[in-house]
């Protein structure tokens, strides 16, 4: 028994904490994507509809990380001991890929289909397609192609209006380039393995955050704002 990994009850709380922290925030930022359609008119309800569903189901599979968190470890004594079971890291990878390039997209669109550029937002929904697939395969081809439609955006003057879509997009680059970054390094601040463990899954955790429910904010934000402007406008 000397030999199981053991987390101490408080590393197993504060990483079990901000798991949990970070489904629930995506479950409520979806429910308020959903709920806003009716705050908003009709031409911006597509953007937050399709983002909600997206949302619902990275955070549906973020409840899974959760879950499987609680499995693979019990309560022995004062200590939590390995049970045996995997922790369901693929759930993660799923979450983001069914979440990013939804938000990304319904970004573009709630605001590019106002300016009426189809062919961009049909480019932009192909690049984020192509995002969502290459993503559980290639951390690398995703900030590839995250960056190739990142500068196509920033080449629109359209964008200079646009501080939602430049604030996703940075948030999630970040997160992609730091997850990689950890992936093939990770910071070693002491602690054994037990340690590692937990901040490890403190950070995926917290890149999650910063990926999925920072930009629903920004896309709530940004679809009220042109909602309210385009309805003073007529």
């Amino acid at each position: 028994m000397d030999s199981l990994l053991t987390l101490s009850i408080g590393e197993y709380s504060s990483a079990e904490i901000v798991i949990r922290l970070t489904a629930a925030l995506a479950v409520m930022a979806a429910a308020l994507l959903a709920l806003s359609t009716s705050c908003v008119r009709q031409a911006m309800r597509f953007p937050l509809i399709l983002s909600a569903v997206a949302l619902g189901g990275a955070a549906w599979f973020e409840m899974g990380v959760w879950s499987s968190w609680k499995e693979a470890f019990e309560l022995a004594g004062t200590s939590y001991a390995v049970t045996g079971q995997l922790m369901a890291d693929q759930d993660r990878i799923i979450a983001w890929s069914l979440g990013v390039p939804a938000l990304l997209f319904s970004l573009v669109l709630s605001r590019f289909s106002v300016e009426r550029k189809n062919k961009l937002i049909l480019l932009m929904g192909g690049l984020f397609l192509a995002l969502a697939l290459a993503a559980p395969f290639s951390s690398i081809l995703a900030i590839v192609i995250l960056a190739y439609a990142a500068g196509l955006l920033f080449r629109n003057k359209a964008m200079n209006s646009s501080l939602e879509i430049t604030l996703s997009v940075a948030f999630i680059f970040a997160g992609l380039a730091f997850s990689s970054l950890y992936s093939w390094h990770p910071f070693s601040f002491g602690g054994g393995v037990s340690g590692e463990l937990v901040r490890g899954e403190i950070i995926r955790s917290l890149i999650d955050l910063f990926s999925l429910v920072v930009p629903a904010l920004l896309l709530l934000i940004g679809t009220l704002r042109l909602s309210t402007t385009q309805g003073s406008d007529s």
